[in-house]
């Protein structure tokens, strides 16, 4: 088994949920001074990567 591209891939995952999580925050106006419209940008790019990193993660042997 290679645990490092496990490791990458959770990681990945991770990472597009903090992203996911961020734009969300900015969308709801807890984090103030963005645009509506950046934080769409950040919820889609984020699930995108989240969604690659799970993807991944469930092909790796």
């Amino acid at each position: 088994m290679n645990y490092g591209k496990k490791f990458l891939y959770i990681m990945m995952s991770a990472f597009g949920m903090v992203i996911a999580i961020t734009g969300i925050c900015y969308k709801t106006g807890y984090f103030t001074g963005h645009e509506g419209n950046s934080s769409y940008v950040l919820i889609v790019a984020g699930l995108l990567i989240m969604i690659y990193g799970l993807k991944k993660l469930h092909e790796t042997p």
